[in-house]
Order: structure tokens, then C-alpha cells, then sequence
């Protein structure tokens, strides 16, 4: 009976490791580094009060502009009042600039805020790009059975990528017998 060798496995090669390296890694660098070379600030937007506008889970990107260059319409995101009794930030359109106060908006409410947003800010920020569903892995009331969906195949790609690398290091053999090992021996 002949034994056949078994046919060579078909590996990653360091280019096709590499690609799939940037393409998991690169747009979350790109999303957590570049804007702050811009001078930009990152925000996710948690609920859906802007929707239709800015969808829930998408990143904000703004810059923090002068209250003097704000217009009506521009999106910003804003501490409210403590008289409105919500202790987060929420991003709303302006639907009214008058006097030394803003009103706001959420693009899917009927209704504008209940508060006035005093302008005693020097500066807030707006909006300049939403970056949708870039966010969702931070809006947090994702089910715990889809982050195993997400987590699980991450890891085994993982996995298959880290088993792939340690095949390719070259194993350490025996030196032939008769040969000198690491220089020791008869030459």
C-alpha cells in the first residue's frame, strides 16, 4: 500500500492577513482618531427623537462653533436646562433663535422641547457629519443575544487567523545524526 502525501493547505498570505486587518481595524481608527485631528467631537446618538434626520446609533461629528454663527435648522447637542429634569446631552435641531435663548427640536417629535435653551454659552457644538450605525455597539440596549451573534464569530475569526500565523513559524528539527548542533561536535 503507497501513502500519498496530504495535498499542501491553502494559507492567508501575508497581504490577505493584512487587508483583512484594515478592513476590521481601519474604519474604527479612522472613526476614533481622525476627528480629533480635525478639531471634531464624537458623539452617538441614543435616542430616536431625531430620527429622520439622524437615526438612533449613528455618530455625530461636530465642531464647536460660536452661539453667534448658529442658525435655525443646524443641529447641535446641548446639556438642557436642570429645570427640564434630563441629565444627559441631547442633540436637536433649532427651530428658534430669539433673544439670549435657542429652542429645539428632535426631527421625529411633534412638538418642540418644553425648555428654552439660554445662550449664556459662548460656544456649543454642531453637528458637521452623522455617521450612520457606526454607534449601535454603544447605544447598550442591544439584547444580549446579539452581542453573542457579534462576539462569536469574531472571536472565532480570530481564532482561525492566530492558528494560521503560529502554522506558518518554522519548526525546530533535529539535526541530522552526524551533524554538530548549534556548532558542538565533530565538524
Amino acid at each position: 500500500m503507497e501513502i500519498a502525501p496530504a495535498p499542501p493547505r491553502r494559507t492567508m498570505s501575508a497581504r490577505a492577513l493584512t487587508l483583512l486587518l484594515l478592513a476590521v481595524v481601519g474604519p474604527v481608527t479612522l472613526l476614533a482618531l481622525l476627528p480629533t485631528t480635525f478639531g471634531l467631537e464624537r458623539y452617538v446618538i441614543s435616542t430616536s427623537a431625531m430620527d429622520g434626520g439622524i437615526d438612533r446609533g449613528s455618530v455625530v461629528l461636530e465642531r464647536v462653533v460660536p452661539v453667534s454663527d448658529l442658525e435655525v435648522g443646524d443641529v447641535i447637542t446641548y446639556r438642557p436646562p436642570r429645570s427640564a429634569d434630563v441629565d444627559e446631552l441631547v442633540t436637536r435641531r433649532i427651530v428658534l433663535i430669539e433673544g439670549g435663548v435657542l429652542q429645539t427640536q428632535g426631527d421625529a417629535l411633534a412638538d418642540p422641547d418644553p425648555w428654552l435653551v439660554p445662550v449664556g454659552d459662548a460656544s456649543l457644538p454642531r453637528v458637521v457629519v452623522a455617521v450612520p450605525y457606526a454607534g449601535w455597539p454603544f447605544v447598550g440596549s442591544i439584547q444580549r443575544e446579539a452581542w453573542w451573534a457579534l462576539l462569536v464569530p469574531g472571536a472565532l475569526l480570530g481564532v482561525l487567523v492566530l492558528r494560521d500565523v503560529l502554522r506558518r513559524r518554522p519548526r525546530r528539527t533535529l539535526a541530522p545524526p552526524g551533524e554538530p548542533i548549534l556548532g558542538w561536535g565533530p565538524p
